[in-house]
């Protein structure tokens, strides 16, 4: 097998050793074990420079071979790229910071990826994203990008919009969800079919079974147990619909304000741990077992994505291993009450081919839920063009829209906070 290319865009992130080491998992354990160039691509050099010698170190010895390579010019990164990693984040862990705590001066809970704090962080992120991405179809027109950029389903609805990119976005929260039903209900997790559907963070599960038994029954018997899901179990069980934990931004959004006075926002955590790794990563550079020392490093940021669906899925495009994932794709009429365009979050068939959607029971979804489904997906429609187009009309009917923020006068607020740039 001749080598591929996977050039992973915001390279220069902290977490991006755990990236080189599920790779170094992954290729130790396929019966076909391919070459990789890793192109990291940065912004900044300094950082670059700390993050490639790191993750050099960690392949030195390495027989499957990964070839390690950074560079800040785009055009030059991802020329040839076979796979793209996207993994910005705009504005840094500082921009994080904001969009998890203005909102709460508004009236909204703060998070990175929903609510108000997910338009922000879309107005600076998705021209970087476009831009970037209409290099790709310069440079490397037949890569598959891989999206971990949030708010991920808005990012590859732009994508899809104004660039010609063969996209899927990856989260790990259906994943983990999945896996902890199945400890729920004490079965193996590959006995177990889920059925889920959603839009990323903002999903359930609908129907477990294994092959002797409906397991949705003992499922909600036992939710209580999944605290962390931060919904009501009352409400799950009226509902029957299990949500991954960003749904509850939705649900509670006093509760989840409330829970957030007075705490320290999850951003300045990260900045601290940044910081530390960076030195860390510094330090290790002098080291002759400074590979080893930056996998122990990089496992408190807990960057668990990469080896739980960035490498699953790799592995099914590279060596057409087929699997079952739940990726984000255009909906077309897979869940007959959403736009055709609208990017969904399902369980797909992943092979060398791409990724091929699986019939969902969309009609096990309750009504309410259907709504929330339909109006972000309809605030996504107007948010897109109208931050790619800087068109601010646009933006006020797409937050009016929006299931979290519903009228005039927030959506007014919304804007006046962050219009055009993000409010940083």
């Amino acid at each position: 097998m001749s080598a591929i290319t996977l050039a992973v865009l915001g390279g220069s992130g902290v977490a991006t050793p755990a990236l080189i080491q599920a790779l170094l998992d992954w290729t130790g354990h396929v019966q076909h074990r391919p070459e990789l160039r890793v192109v990291l691509l940065g912004r900044s050099p300094e950082k670059l420079e700390r993050v490639r010698a790191v993750c050099e170190q960690m392949v030195r010895d390495a027989h499957p071979i990964i070839n390690i390579e950074a560079t800040t010019d785009l055009r030059v990164g991802l020329k040839k790229a076979n796979y793209v990693l996207n993994q910005v984040r705009v504005g840094g862990l500082e921009a994080r910071a904001h969009d998890e705590t203005f909102p709460q001066a508004l009236g909204f809970p703060g998070e990175e990826t929903v609510g108000p704090g997910g338009f922000a962080n879309a107005l600076r992120t998705l021209p970087v994203v476009v831009a970037a991405l209409r290099v790709v179809n310069e440079v490397a027109p037949n890569a598959v990008v891989l999206n971990l950029t949030n708010p991920a389903s808005l990012v590859q609805y732009a994508a899809s919009l104004y660039t010609h990119t063969n996209i899927l976005s990856l989260c790990d929260s259906p994943i983990t969800l999945g896996e902890d039903l199945a400890k729920l209900v004490e079965q193996p997790r590959s006995a177990v079919e889920i059925g889920y559907l959603g839009m990323n963070h903002l999903g359930w599960v609908v129907s477990m079974c294994n092959a002797e038994q409906d397991l949705m029954p003992l499922a909600l018997e036992r939710i209580d147990r999944l605290a962390y899901l931060g919904v009501d179990a009352t409400y799950i069980r009226a509902s029957r619909a299990i949500p991954i934990p960003y749904v509850r931004y939705y649900l509670h959004p006093e509760r989840m304000l409330a829970q957030q006075q007075g705490k320290t926002p999850r951003a300045r955590q990260l900045l601290a741990l940044e910081e530390e790794l960076l030195s860390h990563y510094e330090r290790l550079s002098a080291l002759d077992d400074g590979g080893v020392s930056a996998s122990t490093a990089v496992a408190k940021r807990g960057a668990v994505w990469y080896s739980a669906i960035i490498v699953p899925v790799l592995d099914a495009l590279i060596n057409d291993h087929p699997r079952m994932e739940i990726v984000s794709v255009a909906n077309e009429h897979l869940i007959p009450w959403l736009p055709p365009e609208t990017v969904v979050e399902v369980p797909c068939r992943i092979d060398a081919q791409g990724a091929h959607p699986l019939p969902v029971p969309e009609y096990l979804l309750p009504l309410e839920l259907r709504t929330l489904l339909y109006s972000l997906a309809l605030y996504e429609e107007l948010a897109a063009p109208a931050i790619i187009e800087h068109n601010r009309d646009l933006a006020l009917r797409a937050l009016v829209a929006h299931p979290m923020v519903h009228t005039v006068e927030r959506a007014e607020r919304v804007l006046n906070a962050v219009w055009p740039t993000g409010g940083i």
